[in-house]
This record gives structure tokens, sequence and C-alpha cells, in this order.
């Protein structure tokens, strides 16, 4: 019985050894076994030795995450967001490069056109038809120059605001060969405004300087081209077509116009009578045609001589107020000389009013 004890070193071993499992260290326990009992001899403890110390450290689990784990996932996170941004930055890049390869391509294009509009110019002349796709509408080509625009005071007639006689200068354009007809207007603006309602190739009229303007807006919008009203300046310049009759095609006015003794007080089909230089019908006579213009009584005063635009603003007498201009005479009268000059606010509507359209050469 007296073997069976135990000795007290290896009582205190077994507590020693409960209290580790229980702190969870039970790493350890066989050195402060051994150092408790030397060679497992009762009694006999030695010093431990640094590599029993290292190996006991060392068998010990870490309960603290080493310092530098946070500064990794942080350095992961900074590269991760550094890789987005680099895949963003590529991204913006070959959009950036599509962007420009498209600029480039139109460019080519637009120089290709002017090049073409060049070429196409060199060849060009007077009197040369183009044909509006949309409409059928048919325009000569009216080449630039230089005429003296207004009368002589001895000029049977003549009108005080047709004076003085100035020098003028327009860019080349092209030209309506005939008025507006009835058809080409319900072909735009639907509903035909006329009171001569005798076919599609009658001039429209019974319209207004702003129904005008209507019609170039919604034909400029379906065509993609530029269509306006002459200035005053074109229009005299076209219809004298570098030559110095009385009338929009020579001297006598039965040939080249419909008026108040050969009408029958109604509106002609356009072409009817002789074209002037330029291949131009019904310049004078059949309807009166808008100018761009507003009407000033007194503008051939000051004039510039180089595409003149018409004054600024409406004329500030008080009889032709807010005047716009319109030019070339009628079926109703004998007024289609090529100088004479006539206006109304843009209103106005009659049933001897109609229009003609002009179109710069790039846009044929």
């Amino acid at each position: 019985m007296a073997d069976e004890k135990k000795s007290f070193g290896e009582i205190f071993a077994i507590v020693v050894t409960a209290i580790a499992a229980v702190l969870g260290g039970l790493s350890g326990v066989a050195a402060l076994i051994v150092a408790l009992n030397g060679d497992g001899k009762e009694g006999a403890a030695k010093p431990e030795t640094a590599s029993s110390a290292q190996a006991a450290s060392a068998a010990q689990p870490s309960s603290v995450p080493p310092a530098n784990d946070e500064a990794a996932r942080r350095a992961k996170a900074e590269a991760e967001a550094a890789k987005a941004e680099a895949e963003q930055a590529k991204t913006e890049a070959a959009e950036a490069k599509a962007q420009a390869a498209e600029l480039e391509r139109k460019l080519a294009e637009i120089a290709s056109a002017e090049m073409k509009a060049e070429e196409e110019a060199a060849t060009r002349k007077q009197g040369d038809i183009t044909v509006d796709d949309f409409t059928g509408m048919k325009l000569a080509y009216v080449p630039g120059g230089c005429f003296n625009m207004g009368s002589p005071p001895n000029e049977e007639g003549r009108g005080e605001d047709e004076g003085p006689v100035h020098k003028v200068c327009v860019d080349s354009f092209w030209m309506g060969q005939f008025e507006v007809t009835q058809g080409q207007w319900e072909k735009i603006m639907g509903a035909n405004p006329s009171k001569f309602k005798k076919g599609g190739n009658y001039p429209v009229e019974n319209v207004s300087w702003n129904d005008a303007q209507g019609f170039v807006k919604k034909l400029n919008s379906r065509t993609g081209k530029n269509y306006r009203l002459p200035t005053e300046a074109e229009w005299e310049y076209a219809c004298r077509a570098d030559g110095s009759g009385k009338y929009c095609g020579g001297d006598e006015i039965d040939a080249v116009a419909w008026h108040a003794k050969n009408s029958g007080k109604a509106t002609h089909v356009a072409g009817g009578k002789e074209a002037n230089a330029l291949g131009l019908h019904d310049m004078s006579g059949n309807v009166y045609e808008w100018c761009a213009d507003w009407y000033d009584s007194g503008y051939y005063a000051s004039s510039p001589k180089d595409n003149p635009q018409g004054p600024e603003t409406a004329s500030f007498e008080p009889e032709t107020a807010s005047f716009r201009v319109f030019r070339g005479g009628d079926w109703r009268g004998l007024h289609g000389r090529a100088a004479g000059r006539g206006g109304s606010t843009p209103e106005f509507r009659s049933d001897f009013l109609g229009f003609r359209l002009a179109l710069p050469v790039q846009q044929q």
C-alpha cells in the first residue's frame, strides 16, 4: 500500500496539469513537470535549457493575429481598386480612340464633298439646271457678278424708291426656274391657299411672307438643305440676267409676262412665257414674288456693294413700317419692270402674291 502512495511532486504535477488545461495552456506543462521532478525522480529539478524553452514557446498557439495582417488586407484592397481604375481608363481610352476615328471619317467626308463641289463649280455654267429630289423643283445656276441696280430718272414708270442707281455684286447661287407651284406647296404644307386652284403647275398665291418662311422651314427639314427667299439684290440680278432690259428678259412685256392686258384676270401655268437668259420664267408678271429683305424706300442711298441683305430693320416711314419687299409684277397690272419695287407687311396675303426660292451653290 505504501508503494501506491504518490509523492508530493507527483501530486503537484497533476494539479498543475489540471490548472493548465483549464486555462487552455497545455503547452509548457511537460516542461513544468520536468522542472519540478527532474529526471523523473522525486524532488530532482533541472534548470530549463534554451532549446526546451524555445520548443515550449513554439508549441504554444498564438491568440493574437500578426500585426501586419491588416496592412496586407489594405494593400490588397488598394491593388484591386487600382486595377479597376486601370480597366476604366483602358475602356475610356478605347472609346476616345473610336470617337477620334469617327471624327476623322467625317472630316474626310467633308473634305471630299468640298473637293467635289469645287470641281463641279469649275465646270458649272450659266443656265445649268439642278432638280430638288423631294419636290421636283427646278433651279437654274446664277453665276456671281456685278450689275447696276435701280433705274435711271428718265425710265418710264419709274418709282422714287428705285434710285439712285448703284453698283452691286452678288455671289453665285441657284434660283428657282419657276415660281413655287401649288403642287409643290401641297406636298410640303398640305392645304392649298390659292384662289386660282387650276392645277398643280400653277403658281401658289395668296401666301404671306410668313407663310413663305413656313414653307422654307419645312422644306429644309425634309431635304436637309438651306433653301431661302432671295435677297432683293439677288432677285434683280437674276431678273436682268446680265442684261439691261426693261423687263426680266427684254423690253417686250408681252413676250415675257402675264399682265393686265393678256392674263384674262387670272394666273397662268408656270413657264408659259419666254425665259430670260438664265432660263428663269415669270420673273415679270403672273404673281409678285416675296424677297427676304425689309423694305426701305431710301435704302439704295446707303446699300453696301457686296451681297446687300437689305436694311437691318423695317422702315421708319409710317406708311411702309414693317414692310417686306416683293418684286416682279403680277397678272393684274403692268408693273413687271426689272427695277420696280413693292412691299407689304409680313402677314399680308393676296391672290397676286407668291414666291420663288434661292439656294446656296454648295447645296444643290
